[in-house]
């Protein structure tokens, strides 16, 4: 058995930072598998773009599935006071660590060229996809979306003009979702231009693409303060790791 305060209490908080660790897998497991359960809902908002968010949820869930493990392995070697399992232990979390450091810049990355991909898509899904058969999807969320945030088109609800949704519906320039309160007469056309503008969200900052990307930068805020959270705990859990390995070593020569 591991002998003295400091060994004894180094297995007790790498026990501690394991359990805290699995907690976090649960969660990673939890979002990759309700992003790869629910597919078409993020296919119809990420378009062509949809495979890259496929793969980095299978990714997500890879990675959790792997640290779930990973921290089971370490609570075993620090029951059982294992020298071998904790080495690999430690290899093992050395390699997760790595992973999440090059995750971490690919998501910088993206987040810098995100206002791009969701302005192409969105304005794709707003001048050729709402309305149309087969994209219901698109237009479920685009509605929600619309009428939950208070907005209407990507920049304004000029984004409308010419597009097939007017081309199907001569008499309205925007879709219901896009009116403060849902009326016959709130979204009917007047030539090129909405009726009355007053009755839609229509004001300079009523784009739906800022509020789209500020919810995608906020989320990218807590995800990433929730991985330099785990990169911690997953340090730490290095640093005992060790610690009960020299315990253990320490015992076998006396």
């Amino acid at each position: 058995m591991v002998e003295g305060c400091g060994a004894t209490l180094s297995k007790m908080i790498l026990f501690v930072l394991n359990a805290l660790v699995w907690v976090v897998s649960i969660a990673l497991i939890a979002l990759g598998a309700y992003v790869l359960a629910n597919q078409g809902e993020f296919a119809g908002v990420f378009g062509n773009n949809a495979n890259a968010l496929l793969a980095v949820s299978c990714t997500v869930l890879s990675v959790g599935c792997m640290i779930f493990l990973t921290a089971f392995c370490g609570c075993c070697g620090a029951i059982k006071e294992s020298s071998c399992l904790l080495k690999t232990y430690i290899g093992i979390l050395i390699i997760v660590i790595l992973a999440e450091v090059i995750g971490g810049v690919l998501a910088l990355v993206f987040r810098g060229s995100i206002r791009t991909v969701l302005s192409d898509e969105m304005q794709t899904q707003v001048t050729k996809s709402y309305g149309e058969d087969g994209q219901e999807t698109v237009t479920k969320f685009l509605d929600a979306f619309q009428s939950g945030q208070k907005c209407c088109g990507v920049e304004n609800y000029t984004d409308y003009s010419g597009s097939a949704f007017q081309t199907a519906n001569p008499g309205k320039f925007v879709p219901a979702s896009c009116c403060k309160k849902e009326t016959d007469t709130c979204n009917n056309a007047n030539g090129n231009d909405i009726a009355d503008p007053a009755l839609i969200y229509s004001g300079p900052k009523e784009g739906c693409l800022p509020k789209l990307v500020k919810f995608f930068e906020d989320n990218f805020l807590y995800i990433g303060a929730a991985a330099l959270a785990l990169v911690a705990f997953e340090i730490f859990s290095c640093i005992f790791a060790c610690c009960v390995i020299s315990g253990i070593n320490k015992d076998e020569y006396t």
